[in-house]
């Protein structure tokens, strides 16, 4: 009977050996997860640690959820301002300079057309675009294209340009 229970004994001490082991590398591996400690600590010491750095670790995620909820909240009060700024109606004026011709648009700032199609529509029409300038002022924006009749005997047709244009911002 003593060979079951030397045996017994001996199987428990392994697995107590096993389970020693066991918790020691999982030690290990909280311990590699606190920032770098400059002494050794005992085994209550990290958990204490541990627990304390969690705890900073939780207020921390509630800081950053804040402040994720503000930017939130001033994302959509951008977007309004954005929307906003969108609704702004374009407003076209054409001076027709003799041979020259100014194009000015003010629009909002996220009014959704290409200025090529401005250009294009003006080399159709007979223009070479001798400048072309955008502004930003608070939510608008501002198109100057200052453009020449390619043939000035011929001249630009202003009341097309006009027509064609205003088509173009709607």
């Amino acid at each position: 009977m003593e060979n079951g229970n030397g045996a017994s004994r001996i199987n428990r001490c392994l697995i107590e050996r096993e389970r020693r082991r066991h918790m020691k590398s999982l030690f290990s591996k909280l311990f590699a997860l606190l920032p770098p400690q400059p002494i050794k600590m005992s085994v209550p010491e990290l958990v204490d640690q541990a627990t304390a750095y969690v705890k900073q670790l939780q207020k921390k995620l509630e800081q950053y959820k804040q402040m994720k909820v503000q930017l939130e909240e001033k994302r959509a009060c951008a977007t309004a301002y954005t929307m906003k700024s969108r609704m702004i109606p374009p407003v076209l004026n054409i001076r027709d300079l003799g041979s020259n011709l100014e194009v000015h648009l003010i629009t909002g700032l996220n009014m959704e057309f290409a200025l090529s199609d401005f250009i294009s529509i003006l080399q159709e029409e007979g223009a070479e675009i001798i400048s072309a300038s955008c502004h930003h002022a608070g939510d608008r924006a501002i198109y100057t294209i200052l453009s020449q009749a390619i043939y000035p005997r011929i001249g630009i047709a202003t009341s097309s340009v006009h027509e064609r244009l205003k088509s173009l911002i709607g």
